[in-house]
């Protein structure tokens, strides 16, 4: 016959945070771990997905006024 209404020891409830304690620690240190040796990605097409295409029909890109201090009346 039990002596408890509880349907778990304080000896089964003690090891159930204990396991909970050290999955979490495995956690963090797997993530602290993968954060230091893995380089950040840039995505399936690497660092060419950051480069941009001109619009059709640009081949320069130049201001539309010349500031005040450089006129270059010759060029």
């Amino acid at each position: 016959m039990r002596k408890s209404e509880r349907v778990f020891s304080h000896a089964e409830r003690q090891a159930a945070v204990w396991i909970l304690v050290l999955a979490a620690l495995v956690t963090v240190a797997g993530l602290m771990v993968e954060q230091s040796w893995r380089r950040p990605s840039l995505g399936p097409d690497g660092i060419d997905a950051y480069v941009f295409a001109a619009p059709p029909g640009v081949l320069d890109a130049r201001p539309v006024m010349a500031s005040p201090g450089s006129l270059n009346v010759g060029t």
